[in-house]
């Protein structure tokens, strides 16, 4: 039994039960620029801004250097928010104090940094080939210069994506593009996709793309779903995804869990659990969230992989994981140009419940994982800016699944912890890349691997102190995001396993009981 710290203890099992509390009610995305963009389009029947605060939290949000997007200034992110955000603002509406000055700090921005997304080696967000031409076309028309050149490349992209999921299919089933409607040329053929919308009125979830279903006259529940997200921030901001609460179930319950967080005789792990077992279903996939029109291996695995270790009996649900899989590995949703990293490692996870009857497919994740591995020590992915989320998921599940060496993997995470005791990949530490480095070192010292006392020393200090975050934007959807109770969970398992590992005045050789 490793010792523990009784403050830290105490500090992050209160928490985690505050946590608990708040699952499944929605969702705890952070205000998206991209999305509060598009919502501040809108207009009542008399041509008045239907949301006037969104503009104003525009106005409010602008970076120094003139951009909208998160705090990590990454090229992909911030050229699709200040594209928005400036197109937002030209639009016709009452005067606003700072618009003009706004609009010309961000077509400022967009010219000095036109071609920077080329050389970006990381965030692409999703859409990005989509969203792009369609808002430089909007601000072309309305007689904006841009050095539209050096995003040309593009157009092309955006057309074979729709050639990959043409008008007819579009219209006739739910496709990924569904999500990024707004990207689509207006057109008010569009409204046949209102027969896609979830109980709630939204359309994949995605506030923008429900934005573009009710100006194509997509009907009545599509404006209460925009009225209600419109309120979800005080100041006018929305998020990027909402509702996402099977997401939020599966992701917390799991950081909480590996660090023995969970308490899983409370009430409120009990109710957390039981929802996430109806959401999984009974054939065993399900999406982000209850309403969510596509399945995904990521959310699927996930719910089967806390489940089982709950004790719930959801092994024989695996079967479904395969309708996700791909001649190389498995694919997130239909179209989808590449295979991921975290979804191929999470649906490994999963199937090493039954390696027996799984061998095949989990020998073809294996493959793709390894060769998708960076200097055979990390792993990146696209739905996460840092490495340090993604290779954490492929450590959970190459440890349990195979016996695939991952020294290098130590190294690296040894070799960039930083002098305060955090770990980040852009510039400074956070506290959720943290928070996934400890997961991550957890994993290979259950594995049997070396990890100095002092590693997990500094680490416990430096979560202790960043309980409460900040927790920048690392998540990548349409933009960065931030999914806040996720973080929380991140940072509360990696202070408690932290906490718990340098109790021990040596080199940590065991596993936790």
């Amino acid at each position: 039994m490793i010792g523990r710290d009784f403050r830290a203890e105490s500090s992050t099992r209160h928490r985690a039960e505050a946590l608990l509390g708040r699952l499944g009610t929605g969702g705890s995305f952070g205000p998206c620029p991209y999305t509060t963009a598009w919502l501040s389009r809108l207009r009542r029947d008399d041509g008045a801004v239907r949301f006037p605060r969104a503009r104003r939290w525009l106005i409010g949000h602008q970076r120094s250097d003139g951009s909208w997007g998160g705090e990590v200034e990454l090229p992909h992110d911030r050229t699709v928010c200040t594209l928005a955000a400036v197109v937002a603002l030209t639009d016709p509406g009452p005067p606003l104090p700072g618009r003009m000055g706004a609009v010309r700090a961000g077509l400022g921005y967009l010219r000095a940094h036109s071609s920077a997304w080329r050389g970006a080696a990381t965030g692409e967000t999703i859409g990005f080939e989509m969203a792009v031409p369609l808002l430089l076309g909007q601000l072309s028309a309305r007689g904006l210069d841009l050095p539209s050149g050096d995003w040309a490349d593009l157009t092309k992209t955006r057309q074979a994506k729709l050639d990959l999921i043409p008008r007819d299919r579009l219209l006739g089933e739910p496709t990924s593009l569904m999500y990024s409607l707004e990207t689509i040329e207006p057109d008010p053929a569009l409204r046949a996709l209102a027969r896609f919308t979830a109980p709630d009125g939204s359309l994949a979830n995605s506030p923008s793309a429900t934005a573009a279903l009710w100006t194509a006259g997509g009907g009545g529940r599509t404006l209460a779903y925009l009225e209600a997200v419109a309120e979800l921030d005080p100041d006018g901001g929305v998020p990027a995804l909402y509702p996402t609460e099977a997401f939020e179930l599966a992701w917390v319950l799991h950081h909480l869990q590996r660090a023995g967080l969970l308490g899983a005789g409370t009430a409120a792990a009990g109710r957390c659990l039981g929802r996430l077992r109806t959401l999984l279903g009974q054939r065993g996939r399900m999406g982000l969230s209850g309403g969510f029109p596509l399945p995904d291996p990521d959310d699927s695995a996930m719910a089967i992989i806390v489940l089982d270790a709950a004790g719930h009996d959801v092994r024989h649900l695996l079967d479904g994981l395969l309708a996700f899989e791909g001649e190389h590995c498995f694919f997130t949703y239909p179209g989808e140009r590449d295979g991921s990293v975290t979804p191929n490692a999470r649906v490994l996870e999963a199937l090493a419940l039954r390696p027996d009857a799984y061998a095949r497919p989990m020998r073809k994740v294996g493959e793709f994982l390894l060769e998708t591995r960076r200097e055979d020590a990390w792993w990146y992915d696209k739905w996460h800016v840092s490495p340090y989320y993604a290779t954490a998921q492929v450590t959970f599940a190459l440890t349990r699944a195979t016996s695939v060496p991952l020294d290098r993997t130590l190294a690296w995470l040894l070799d960039t912890q930083r002098p305060d005791g955090s770990w980040g990949w852009y510039g400074r530490g956070t506290p959720e890349e943290t928070g996934c480095a400890v997961l991550n070192l957890d994993a290979l010292a259950r594995h049997g691997m070396r990890v100095p006392a002092s590693v997990w020393g500094r680490a416990r200090r430096y979560l202790r102190d960043h309980l409460d975050g900040p927790f920048p934007e690392l998540w990548v959807g349409r933009s960065l995001y931030t999914p806040y109770v996720v973080s929380s969970s991140t940072v509360l398992a990696g202070a408690e396993l932290a906490s718990a590992y340098a109790a021990v005045h040596a080199d940590t050789r065991c596993a936790l009981p």
